[in-house]
């Protein structure tokens, strides 16, 4: 139940024990002053936004202030309720006249005078700061058919913002001009499912409000969906040495492999094997129970995949087929 509902029920019984008496002395009432009004201030007026703030006519947590709002042609209308002395109003219209009071409620459900009034009007003088902290993460996975560059960006507080608009070029120093408009969202992430696979792709994102102002663009950043790895050993369905080593071919753009073992096509990894830039890898048994490294056991069949990366941190980009092999 929020605030406003449960000022509204307060005031209800406070009504209804009045009506019925309630626990009212054999002297009447007991004579409880109403809370007083407060002293109301606008402390800012923003780009779709306006700030208020009044001054405290009781400890925080015996009052509980509602704060109303009007515009011409429009009813009064509570539009926030709080223990704190300060309320900000976003998402306003441009160039529009509102204007508050700020009423308290006591633990007895009364409700006090009005404060003052006071008004204010929007504007859109200023264009939203450019999105921080853009990264961009291709993916290119063979079993689940994912080819893709995930972006995502630090999200705007302006008041009055409507969304980003996505820039992409497959050229580093671009500028975020029309031609290079590639998409326009409300979230603070996007994910580009139209590229190539060895195409790296750059990226800048703007972020602009509901006035039409546009920021300027984000700091750069990019990635390429690298090509499918190609497994070469263990050839697949042929026998391995308990001490297997994995070959593959080298992929363009990666800077980083990982072998993944298992003993499923999808889940049982047992392998612990470093990052490499060379394509070739001798197997490690990750530690199990009792800390022994897990070991291939004869006989038994296995898979295997690998993983590259554009980045030297081993973050998943391309991930090969799995084939299986078994250990003679």
């Amino acid at each position: 139940m929020n605030l406003l509902r449960c000022i509204a029920c307060g005031l209800l019984i406070a009504a209804l024990s009045s009506c019925s008496g309630g626990n009212q002395s054999a002297a009447g009432p007991d004579p409880v002053e109403q809370p007083e009004a407060p002293v109301l201030r606008v402390t800012q007026i923003g780009d779709g936004e306006i700030q208020l703030s009044w001054g405290a006519i009781a400890d925080e947590g015996d009052v509980i202030y509602v704060v109303y709002r009007s515009v011409v042609g429009e009813p009064v209308a509570a539009v926030d309720s709080t223990f704190r002395t300060q309320f900000g109003d976003r998402g306003l219209q441009y160039e529009v006249e509102y204007t508050y009071y700020v009423t308290a409620v006591d633990n007895f459900g009364r409700e006090g005078a009005r404060s003052n009034t006071v008004s204010g009007q929007p504007f859109n003088n200023l264009a939203p700061l450019a999105p921080t902290s853009l990264r961009a993460v291709a993916h290119n996975i063979y079993l689940f058919n994912q080819l893709e560059i995930a972006l995502d960006w630090e999200a705007n507080s302006e008041a009055d913002l409507l969304g980003y608009r996505v820039y992409r070029s497959t050229e580093e120093d671009f500028a975020p001009t029309a031609e290079a408009l590639h998409a326009e969202v409300e979230v603070a992430r996007y994910i580009d499912q139209t590229v190539d696979v060895g195409t790296v792709y750059y990226y800048q994102v703007t972020a602009y409000d509901r006035g039409g102002k546009e920021s300027a663009g984000s700091v750069g950043a990019s990635d390429v969906a690298l090509p499918i790895v190609q497994l070469a050993a263990p050839v697949d369905g042929e026998l391995a040495s308990p001490q297997a080593t994995f070959v593959w071919h080298p992929v363009p753009n990666a800077l980083s492999y990982r072998v993944i073992v298992t003993t499923s096509p999808t889940s049982g990894e047992i392998s612990e094997m470093d990052l490499t830039a060379d394509t070739t890898a001798v197997f490690r048994g990750r530690s199990l129970s009792g800390n022994q490294p897990a070991a291939l056991e004869t006989g038994r069949i296995y898979y295997w995949k690998v993983i590259a990366s554009t980045r030297a941190e081993g973050v998943e980009n391309s991930v090969s087929a799995v084939e299986d092999f078994k250990v003679r």
